[in-house]
């Protein structure tokens, strides 16, 4: 039966059509405060649903606070756990990265998400932290599959440690470790049109590319979204490369037409 549950989680996380996703990442907020583009999630969320995008991550609060907008709006993929690692380097950072699951799988049934998501950061400079990531992965991985909802691991190297997060090589590592783990879908860092294009062949899940800080013109934006979905990303999860522009609501437009052409 939870086979079936997930099944049709994930229908409405990819759209049918394409079976790509287009996915806005607001959950910035829990890892680094208030940023600009989503100090206020009201107006951004509202441009979500106006431009058809598939699915967002949020925390517990905002989902809490805000559902009334996601009904009938996107599928909700809830942040389950917290990290320091977007601190390294910040006058509130710590010197390696530290990360705790900070809400059940179960809870995440209750407040209606299609899915759960969580980091696994590899080559920290202490081995400890990687290895909290992996019980983290598993444990809720293992719930997951118990309530039939859809698992995303965000898999990365560390901020601060001691790889190169776009280093093809450390990409497929990540990649090829969360699908092992049993990952649904991942989420990572892009890492070249020829080296993505073999993590995703290597992958054990579909993949998905990670935006990271707002660069460019939107030219620019969207050449690298039609270069990630040529170089076969399941998805596109990109946060602060949307919400920190000017007109929101256009950007995701354009972003939907290239995911789902």
């Amino acid at each position: 039966m939870m086979a079936i549950g997930k099944a049709r989680r994930m229908a409405r996380l990819f759209r049918k059509s394409s079976g790509r996703m287009l996915c806005l990442p607001l959950d910035h907020g829990m890892m680094v405060g208030p940023i600009p583009g989503i100090a206020d999630p009201g107006p951004v969320l509202d441009a979500v649903e106006a431009a058809g995008v598939d699915a967002v991550i949020v925390n517990p609060g905002m989902l809490m606070r805000h559902h009334k907008r996601f009904e009938g709006g996107p599928a909700v993929i809830l942040r389950v756990d917290q990290t320091t690692m977007w601190r390294t380097g910040s006058p509130t950072g710590y010197p390696d990265t530290h990360t705790r699951q900070v809400v059940a799988v179960e809870e995440a049934v209750q407040l209606g998400a299609e899915a759960v998501i969580t980091y696994l950061f590899t080559c920290n400079n202490d081995p400890a932290q990687e290895t909290a990531c992996f019980r983290i992965c598993a444990d809720v991985g293992r719930d997951a599959r118990r309530f039939g909802l859809v698992h995303f691991i965000e898999a990365m190297a560390a901020k601060g440690g001691f790889a190169k997060a776009e280093d093809p090589e450390i990409v497929g590592l990540n990649c090829r470790m969360a699908g092992e783990l049993g990952a649904d879908v991942i989420k990572t860092d892009w890492c070249g049109a020829d080296g993505f294009a073999r993590v995703a062949t290597q992958s054990l899940a579909p993949v998905a590319v990670a935006g990271g800080a707002s660069s460019g013109d939107e030219a620019a934006l969207y050449a690298f979204a039609g270069e990630a979905i040529a170089a076969g990303a399941a998805g596109l999860m990109f946060g602060r490369n949307v919400f920190q522009r000017q007109d929101i609501r256009q950007t995701l437009k354009e972003l939907v037409s290239i995911v789902h052409r």
